[in-house]
């Protein structure tokens, strides 16, 4: 440990800036070790094309003249293809760059300056070589671009204090040393950031990449410098045991050494084409990790040879950590900016260096010390005190072999290294807005390095950005000849996104998915554009194969439910849906939403409120949606406030009408029938061709709470838009409104829909409405005399009704036929008929149930018209209702408490019953007679019976009263225009015995008023 901790027995004054600068060393290690790793994957990062996919999805069903109605709505599907993002540039390496390399340059100021003169001359000459590599007059500080007025004051004051160090006051420690370079650093630093004509960032992007050519040399010096230290770590290892029985033989040491170089040699032959295909070897930049940490201990060893010049102690170690700090920040900037220009230039300088001066160290080796070696000597001890072969054979005869592996390679490191430089003048520009320059610059890295994937993406973004597809295409095909990359094997195939270059894209990332047969992200694509075909066996093949070699595998899974539940595949689906143990992925977790909605599933699936913060991300929209279709229908309203908070933010305009419709979703099923009403009437008005959508969602909501004129009249609207689901319903609306005759004309429209299923219902609803009774009740099936029954209903026989009902045999189509009895007899206000109808049909129906449901509502209503308040309390609340059906207890408390003339609770409930129960006539009716009474001077009563009729214009019943109150108003105008409505509406006969009794009450009124102007 002793060994290891070797500054331990240096003084204060030396150790502290030693170990702060090799702190320094193993940041710099750890930046480049993480950009290593990440550098590529930040560059060239994936990016996913979403794309949406409309299903209908169910909301609501319900069941109508024995027809099942269900409300869809737009459900999304989600499925993702990958893409390759811009590129965007690591600002936060160039900032780490830039702080590091000026500590570097403090300490290595403060080094030269404890040198001797001679060295001392070289150490600032390699100083002002580094200031003039930034370009700092570019930067507009003193003078003009063309000058040299900035690094003239730099390189002066740099000179001025190292040479007062190293000349005049030698005394001085070198803590002191060290702080005043730091001092200047910071100062010419702060001098160059304010007066810059640049902002901190883009002069930051400046120093690094403008430095990146002078850094390249400082690597390659220090390679060189380390170059054998290898082999004199395997020497020192094979004889360093204190005991000459324990060190190795020569045989072993000339083993281990040809190996090391063995893999130096194949990652040669690698390099230049001689050896293909992949094989084991030790990775360049271990090796040059390995060589630095050993090449410091070699120092020490060295000192013999350039002690004459500066001591190890401090110069030689911090010159040592500057040059190694430089080296691992130049490699690991190469890594975070993906420049594989300049990557290819450090792994191929490490493996020139360390395979000519390591070979020559290992010649220089064995010729002086072999036979020492095969006695078990301590050899480490005595490496630099040769005996026949000197030391400087081993930098004179490496350098000329790495000169010749240089030009055995045709000087590629050089254009490389050119190629790497123009690429970060390339960022730098490109970073500045300056598309010109950065364009040329990206083209000259690609002059020296044909195609390397830096400058080619570069340029392509850049073509992308100004939407230039043909360049793109182009420079990616170039790259691609050259340097096969997945990613731009992708990024390729995204530019064919139209669908007359399906095979196109299909050539590509089938190239790709040849070139890199594990790549995960290819097969992902390839199976959505097979899913765009009949071709389902190459779909799920793909898909397999995206889910074996993919590194999200939830993205497949879902891209994978998503085509399972486009095609209607719910067997595999549900297979697929068993697979996923838990599914925290957004879009997976939004299409299940989708599935579960389809398969309804959603009352058996624990469902957790998904509630973000914002919908930025699409995954995010559609998520919410899903889930909230889900639990809409379960009056779920706490998911207004979120939906609210959305259509407040101008950022969530694109989805402005899902959430509208969202919201008017979950008022209508939490029991809000005219704020529903209003937003989705509102949406109609404003969605041009989807009005036929929304008009259809209003016609299912007026079918569901029995206002049949007004279901039929959105009906009607949406089917003029061509909504073809809106057909049937259409005809079936006026069938239940009991406008037989414009039913069938309706039916018969059903066939323009060119839908079987439906024409064929329509068919035969059509043939039993035109049937007569008696042959309905003597020749037509059950189901058949059920709808006559229902649809006929207010123009039968008490007679002809008793007959159908008694006539059909089928159960579950008798208690509807029995129910319709009830409806009937309550109609007619017969009630002790009604009494009879209802103990019938409770006797035969299921104790719960819709039908259950709606015969207990009725008897509730029989018992408040026949007075049996005491009975309506006590029974209530005994009863079994649908949670809708619920809400009318509401009105019955209202009315009780108006009967027992507790009429503040009476006023409160009639309040909290027209939020609910708006729809309901006889709710609207009783509650605005109420408050007439209640509240005669307000106009509460009128503002009632206009609620009323806003939202169903098509009760008669309402218009009589609101006629009526518009009269006792004053509102003459209003009440006439309630005439004009009621004229449609009613029967001859019937408006003009309204009419009478309207005229007595104008008249009654006038009358009043005279009187009291007497």
């Amino acid at each position: 440990m002793n060994k290891i901790k070797f500054w331990n027995s240096w003084d204060a004054d030396t150790r502290y800036p030693f170990l702060f600068l090799l702190i320094v060393a193993v940041l710099a290690l750890m930046l480049g070790v993480y950009h290593y790793f990440t550098g590529e994957s930040n560059f060239l990062a994936w990016d996913k094309l979403p794309e949406l996919q409309v299903v209908q999805v169910p909301v609501h069903e319900f069941s109508r003249l024995l027809e099942t109605f269900t409300l869809y709505a737009d459900g999304y599907l989600l499925t993702e293809q990958y893409d390759v993002a811009i590129p965007s540039l690591n600002k936060f390496a160039a900032v780490a760059l830039v702080l590091l390399l000026a500590l570097c340059l403090a300490f290595y100021a403060a080094a030269i300056s404890t040198m001797k003169r001679i060295p001392y001359f070289a150490g600032i000459l390699l100083l002002m070589m580094l200031l003039a590599s930034f370009n700092l007059d570019l930067l507009g500080i003193i003078g003009n671009n063309t000058g040299q007025s900035t690094l003239l004051v730099s390189i002066v004051f740099f000179a001025l204090a190292t040479y007062a160090f190293q000349a005049f006051y030698q005394q001085v420690s070198f803590t002191v040393r060290v702080m005043v370079m730091i001092a200047l650093v910071s100062v010419l630093g702060a001098f160059i950031y304010t007066e810059s004509d640049f902002t901190p960032l883009l002069t930051t992007l400046h120093l690094a990449n403008y430095s990146s050519l002078a850094l390249m040399v400082a690597s390659l010096l220090f390679m060189i410098w380390v170059g054998y230290e290898n082999i004199n770590a395997l020497l020192w290892i094979n004889t360093q045991a204190a005991r000459p029985e324990r060190r190795f033989s020569v045989w072993q040491f000339v083993l281990v050494s040809v190996l090391y170089l063995a893999n130096l040699v194949l990652l040669y032959l690698r390099h230049v084409g001689y050896v293909k295909g992949d094989f084991f070897y030790i990775n360049a930049f271990v090796i040059l990790l390995f060589s630095a940490l050993a090449g410091f201990w070699g120092m020490r060893q060295r000192e013999a040879l350039y002690g004459r010049l500066f001591p190890f102690r401090p110069t030689g170690a911090i010159i040592y950590l500057v040059f190694a700090t430089i080296t691992f920040l130049s490699i690991g900037y190469a890594y975070a900016t993906a420049n594989d220009s300049a990557i290819s230039v450090f792994h191929n300088l490490i493996v020139y260096t360390h395979l000519a001066f390591g070979a020559f160290f290992f010649v220089y080796v064995m010729v002086n010390f072999g036979e020492l070696i095969s006695q078990r000597l301590a050899v480490y001890k005595v490496v630099y005190q040769p005996k026949k072969l000197p030391v400087y054979t081993i930098y004179t005869m490496g350098a000329i072999l790495l000169v010749i592996l240089v030009m055995r390679t045709q000087f590629r490191v050089y254009f490389n290294a050119y190629a790497g430089y123009y690429s970060y003048l390339g960022d730098l520009y490109q970073g500045s807005d300056n598309d010109i320059l950065a364009e040329r610059f990206y083209k000259e890295s690609d002059l020296f390095d044909s195609h390397n994937t830096k400058a080619s993406f570069s340029l392509s973004a850049m073509y992308r950005e100004q939407n230039e597809r043909n360049k793109e295409i182009l420079t990616l095909q170039e790259a691609l000849e050259r340097r096969p990359n997945p990613k731009l094997y992708i990024r390729l195939a995204n530019l064919y996104d139209r669908k007359q270059y399906f095979f196109e894209k299909l050539y590509v990332l089938q190239q790709g998915a040849e070139a890199f047969p594990k790549n995960g992200e290819i097969y992902n694509n390839l199976a959505l554009l097979y899913a765009q075909t009949s071709v389902h066996d190459s779909v799920a093949y793909y898909f397999d194969l995206a889910q074996r070699h993919a590194e999200n595998q939830d993205l497949v899974r879902s891209n994978r439910l998503a085509y399972y539940t486009r095609q209607a595949m719910p067997e595999e689906a549900k297979e697929l849906i068993t697979e996923i143990r838990s599914a925290k992925y957004k879009p997976l977790r939004s299409n299940m939403a989708a599935l579960n909605q389809l398969l309804g599933r959603t009352s058996d699936v624990k469902e957790d409120n998904f509630v973000p913060d914002s919908l930025e991300q699409v995954e995010d929209l559609t998520l919410f949606y899903n889930k909230t279709i889900s639990s809409v229908n379960k009056g779920d309203t706490s998911l207004l406030k979120p939906i609210n908070r959305y259509l407040g933010s101008q950022e969530n305009r694109l989805f402005m009408e899902d959430l509208l419709y969202l919201k008017g979703l979950a008022h209508h099923y939490d029991g809000r029938p005219k704020e529903a009403r209003s937003v989705v009437e509102n949406l109609a008005l404003a969605a041009g061709e989807r009005s036929g959508y929304y008009y259809n969602a209003l016609g299912h909501w007026m079918m569901e709470e029995e206002n049949y004129g007004a279901a039929a009249h959105y009906f009607k609207e949406a089917k003029d838009r061509g909504f073809t689901q809106a057909f049937l319903s259409h005809a079936y609306a006026l069938a239940l409104n009991h406008q037989s005759d414009e039913a069938v004309v309706a039916l018969r429209d059903v066939a323009f829909t060119e839908l079987e299923s439906a024409v064929a219902v329509a068919q035969s609803l059509e043939e039993v409405l035109e049937q007569a009774p008696s042959a309905i009740i003597t020749k037509a099936p059950d189901r058949d005399k059920v709808q006559y029954l229902i649809a006929y209903l207010p123009d039968l026989l008490p007679a002809d009704i008793d007959r159908i009902v008694k006539s059909v045999q089928e159960k579950d189509l008798r208690r509807e036929a029995l129910v319709a009895k009830v409806d009937y007899f309550m109609g007619k206000r017969q009630w002790k008929l009604a009494n009879e109808a209802i103990k019938e049909a409770a006797a035969e129906l299921q104790p719960e149930g819709e039908l259950r449901s709606r015969l207990n509502l009725q008897q509730m209503r029989l018992w408040l018209n026949t007075k049996n308040h005491e009975v309506l309390v006590k029974r209530m609340d005994n009863l079994y209702l649908t949670p809708k059906d619920k809400r009318h207890k509401l009105y019955f408390r209202a009315k009780i408490a108006e009967i027992k003339e507790r009429d503040r609770e009476a006023a409160e409930r009639y309040s909290q019953a027209l939020k609910m129960l708006l729809f309901d006539e006889q709710v609207v009716e009783d509650a605005a007679a109420f408050f007439a009474r209640y509240s005669p001077a307000e106009m509460q009563a009128y503002d009632i019976l206009l609620d009323g009729i806003t939202y169903n214009p098509y009760s008669a019943r309402l218009y009589k009263a609101y006629a009526l109150e518009s009269v006792n108003r004053g509102l003459v105008s209003y009440a006439d225009q309630a005439l004009v409505s009621l004229r449609s509406l009613l029967p001859a006969s019937e408006y003009s015995t309204f009419k009478e009794k309207f005229d007595k009450q104008r008249q009654a009124k006038e009358a009043e008023a005279d009187q009291w102007q007497l």
